[in-house]
């Protein structure tokens, strides 16, 4: 017998999904912290984008995240399966963060018949749109299989690109060696980066930031058509707003939303940078 009962989307906050798209798909958003010396924050609750890049700048030392502990998913899970909703819970790689194993430890309390955990594989807004498939599934009526199907099925069709102003934060943060920021530094390398199996990964280095953005652009557009397209920034709306439109002219049925990116990806990424991140039809 199909099991009827609403399905509950649960993601965490490096999905940086825009508030209008978590209450529209009503997706619940675990927090991560965010840690500046002695200082905690949960991510979009206690500290803004805005109020974090500006931090960043001025931080002398970069800051560090933490995941959710297990309990908190677990408060999440037992109140969705009080009001009888099953759950399907979406969360950045497992290569990137130690989020999905909280998740996971915390289903396992309660039984994996109604609770799914998935490893997305992905981050940012690609994570947040493989979550908002899950979401529409469970709008249509879908049952937790479904649901559950929807998600696994939209991750391959999500694609990821930011583009960096600088390496600085790259390197601070440990995510390139010495040598290779030295040498970008001095050649004034703008990086295009992708998120691929789960793992950040260089795919283009250009010399100049208009060439590096119509590259990412370029990149972006290989997986069309395109129904949904993020443009999230580091403090550089203007870019994000051209970058919007021209995606928008290439692919003008488009659902496309331009938002600040999140405290994760602003601390690696730093000032001025833009992430566009896309789901392609057909998932």
């Amino acid at each position: 017998m199909t099991d009827q009962r609403r399905v509950m989307i649960v993601t965490d906050s490096t999905s940086d999904l825009p508030d209008i798209l978590r209450t529209r798909h009503d997706i619940t958003v675990v927090p991560l912290t965010v840690v500046f010396g002695e200082e905690s924050f949960r991510d979009r609750v206690d500290i803004t984008p805005e109020t974090f890049l500006d931090r960043l700048t001025h931080a002398p030392q970069l800051p560090t995240t933490s995941q959710p502990p297990a309990h908190t998913f677990s408060a999440v899970f037992a109140d969705a399966l009080s009001r009888d909703m099953n759950v399907v819970c979406i969360t950045i790689s497992s290569a990137l963060s130690g989020t999905f194993n909280a998740a996971r430890l915390a289903a396992e309390e309660f039984g994996q018949d109604r609770i799914r955990v998935i490893d997305s594989r992905c981050a940012t807004m690609q994570l947040g749109w493989v979550a908002v498939a899950a979401a529409r599934a469970a709008e249509s009526g879908a049952d937790l299989d479904a649901v559950e199907r929807a998600a696994l099925d939209a991750i391959p069709h999500t694609r990821l690109f930011a583009v960096l102003q600088t390496l600085d934060y790259l390197y601070k943060g440990g995510r390139i060696g010495r040598a290779q920021h030295m040498v970008g530094s001095a050649l004034g390398i703008k990086p295009v980066l992708s998120v691929i199996d789960g793992i950040v990964t260089p795919v283009e280095r250009v010399r100049t930031w208009k060439k590096a953005l119509a590259q990412a652009i370029d990149l972006a557009s290989g997986d069309g058509p395109l129904t949904d397209i993020a443009v999230l920034h580091a403090g550089n709306l203007p870019d994000a707003e051209r970058t919007a439109a021209a995606l928008q002219e290439r692919f003008p049925q488009a659902n496309i939303v331009i938002d600040w990116a999140g405290t994760t990806i602003l601390t690696y990424a730093g000032p001025g940078a833009i992430g566009i991140m896309t789901l392609a039809a057909d998932s």
